[in-house]
């Protein structure tokens, strides 16, 4: 049989896991459809991403980093990682 002390680490225990997600995504009104904090923060860091890629694709020097994917994905993770801290961090 399980005593009081254990009934009530489950409760609490219970209570935090429950509660925890509640505060964790700032969500985003655009046009009355809320939409994730990650995701607004991924769909800058594409769009900020493709035009950078684009426009050191036009440069003859630097045409071999803008046709690698890895350059464009580390890329798009920075600005992404970037646009959230500032976006949603609240210094």
């Amino acid at each position: 049989m399980q005593g009081q002390g254990d009934r009530a680490i489950r409760r609490v225990f219970s209570t935090f896991v429950l509660a925890a997600p509640t505060g964790c995504a700032p969500t985003v009104n655009v046009l009355g459809v809320f939409f994730p904090g990650w995701l607004v923060s991924t769909l800058i860091g594409v769009a900020a991403s493709y035009a950078i890629v684009v426009w050191l694709g036009r440069r003859p020097q630097t045409r071999a980093l803008a046709d690698s994917g890895l350059f464009f994905l580390s890329l798009l993770v920075g600005i992404a990682l970037a646009a959230w801290w500032v976006l949603f961090s609240g210094f």
